[in-house]
């Protein structure tokens, strides 16, 4: 087959029919949409009112990843990354038996150093090959590991750059049941993006298209065929944090992000101009890296004190709605309101009738991270005095999720909150 691109339009338009007609970019979001929904009935019922936006925060996404993607696919493609479509399909299908494994594993930088390790344990092998499987084989020893070491360092890069970029959307308020049987507060973290990049491709038998007019690659010799392809790459991290702040996880994880992608930069690079198993060091140390990050952010959240804990000197805030008035008088999660226009707060009623004393003027007093008090206040107009955006940490005794602490990619999905049943109340004001 022999296609000919005869425009820049036409060029790009065969780059988006490969990311299109790829099942595995499909599966992704598929779980990443899932993940967010599972979020509605449970803060329907724990707060009274929805506050994941579904899909306001999948056309965010999709418009940063793209953003992302272009940034991630010129590199790629400056530096020459070339792969072939078999092992492409090899590292889809490795990335979707780890996703069923455990969710965290099918992440780009994961799934690819995995493929790159497991190619280089079968390379090793010398002995006869059953002549069923060896087109499989072939597929995998002739992985161009170099070439998938630098799409992942592109993937961690991106991750580490998205991180910085609209994240207050993944950040969703949880509650969870500890050990002890006590409820308390928790910050879940779903930040999950479906990133796609070009980069060069070797096709199979002779499909292929020229680009014979207008712009040319720098790499590549006037009128020889140009072939390319769209690489889908999941990313992000998911978590449920109940002392850690979520700013500072998200810190560690850019840094974590960014060292990671120079190791897996540095082992293209060496693969290349040094020793081939430069690749398979990098892919090691980068799950290693990894896996250590995890666990010591597990044992940060769990030795820290609870962020969300309630309180008898007043009432918690586990979070506060966009744009809402607790917002503009810079009321922050985890704080303790234990006066409200003077008068001591000690529940939720007492919180609310405090207010109606006063139903034009609102006056905190806050506690806040440190224990400091300070005063915020400000003039209710109508309305708004039944909906300040503030969501409290309320003892009860309705279902929560388990006291865990997942962290990585799609980790939340694991989450389970035994006995789900409709409350009657709301915890919200």
């Amino acid at each position: 087959m022999h296609v000919t691109a005869n425009g820049w339009w036409a060029l790009v338009g065969l780059l988006l029919l490969s990311f299109v007609l790829n099942p595995y970019h499909y599966l992704a979001t598929g779980f990443v949409i899932w993940d967010l929904v599972r979020n509605v009935r449970r803060e329907r019922m724990w707060f009274g009112l929805r506050i994941t936006r579904i899909g306001k925060t999948l056309l965010l996404r999709y418009g940063r990843a793209v953003a992302v993607g272009v940034v991630a696919s010129v590199a790629l493609l400056a530096v020459g990354v070339r792969v072939t479509i078999s092992s492409a399909l090899y590292v889809f299908a490795v990335s979707i038996v780890l996703g069923v494994i455990r969710s965290r594993l099918a992440a780009a930088p994961t799934a690819i150093s995995i493929s790159v390790l497991l190619s280089a344990l079968l390379r090793a092998y010398h002995g006869s090959v059953p002549a069923a499987i060896l087109p499989v084989w072939r597929a995998i020893v002739e992985m161009p590991q170099a070439d998938w070491l630098a799409i992942a360092a592109a993937a961690a890069l991106a991750e580490a750059l998205l991180s910085l970029w609209g994240t207050r959307d993944a950040i969703l308020p949880a509650l969870v049941t500890s050990r002890r049987g006590r409820r308390m507060g928790a910050m879940k973290l779903q930040f999950g993006y479906v990133v796609p990049v070009a980069v060069w491709i070797t096709p199979v038998a002779r499909p292929e298209f020229v680009f014979v007019s207008g712009w040319h690659p720098w790499h590549a010799p006037l009128g020889q065929p140009l072939e390319w392809f769209a690489v889908p790459l999941a990313l992000g991290w998911h978590a449920l944090l109940t002392s850690l702040r979520v700013e500072r996880a998200l810190n560690h994880l850019r840094w974590l992000d960014i060292f990671r992608g120079l190791i897996l930069a540095a082992g293209f690079a060496c693969a290349y101009l040094w020793r081939s198993q430069a690749a398979l060091y990098a892919a090691g140390a980068s799950i290693v890296v990894t896996e250590l990050f995890r666990i010591v952010i597990r044992r940060m959240d769990r030795s820290l004190e609870p962020q969300f804990a309630p309180d008898s000197q007043g009432v918690r805030v586990l979070y506060v709605i966009r744009g809402s008035l607790a917002e503009r008088l810079g009321i922050r999660p985890g704080e303790l309101i234990t006066h409200v226009n003077q008068a001591p707060v000690h529940t939720e009623y007492d919180f609310h009738f405090a207010l109606e004393q006063n139903p034009a003027y609102a006056r905190f007093q806050i506690a806040d991270h440190h224990g400091e008090p300070r005063l915020v206040s400000s003039p209710v107009f109508e309305g708004e005095r039944h909906n300040l955006g503030l969501i409290f940490v309320l003892p009860g005794e309705e279902p929560a999720f388990r006291l865990k602490r997942p962290f990585g990619f799609l980790e939340t999905l694991y989450l389970r909150a035994p006995g789900l049943m409709r409350r009657d109340d709301t915890s919200r004001s």
